[in-house]
């Protein structure tokens, strides 16, 4: 088995080192900014892959704390003429991926799973990460039903999930199926 190991360096959330992020979360955060001081900001592909650029070939740093990164990155904003964008740049976590079927099929009675999905979810934001990405939803939904189709207990059982999640994650949560 071969693994590859990213070239950039872990970001340090607290206690936590979130070592799964990528340019495309960066752009996310600096569209965002840009949306909310009402600029225009055509070249924010450049910018994150300049910053993920730096933090692959010239960090000099074993883990880059998140307040830091965004700290330098307000500094180049502003560099550039965009201290609008700076001031709405907002601190974010890059995205924790929740695998909805593993935890379906260590809790396969819905009252426990929806039990340990919100501990899970609890665990996470008390450790500084806000952002979450839940996969595997249809899958999950045919665990806690006990069916290899779609049925409509099944699209139920999907109604429900989403609803939790809607209910319980805070913005920024993507839902993949």
């Amino acid at each position: 088995m071969y693994c590859a190991l990213p070239l950039h360096p872990p970001l340090q959330v607290g206690a936590c080192l979130v070592s799964d992020y990528d340019r495309s979360w960066l752009e996310g955060v600096l569209r965002e900014a840009a949306a909310a001081a009402d600029v225009r900001l055509p070249f924010c592909e450049e910018i994150a892959r300049g910053v993920m650029l730096y933090l692959e070939r010239e960090c000099p740093l074993g883990s880059v704390p998140l307040s830091y990164l965004f700290a330098r990155l307000r500094e180049v904003l502003a560099q550039m003429g965009l201290p609008r964008v700076a001031q709405h740049l907002r601190v974010q976590t890059p995205p924790v991926d929740i695998d909805l079927p593993q935890l379906a099929g260590e809790a396969p009675l819905p009252l426990f799973f929806y039990s340990d999905l919100e501990q899970r979810l609890e665990q996470l934001q008390r450790l500084g990460l806000s952002t979450y990405r839940f996969s595997g939803r249809e899958q999950c939904s045919r665990l806690l039903v006990a069916r290899r189709r779609a049925c409509p207990t099944q699209r139920r059982a999907l109604a429900e999930l989403d609803a939790f999640i809607a209910s319980r994650a805070p913005r920024g949560a993507a839902m993949a199926s």
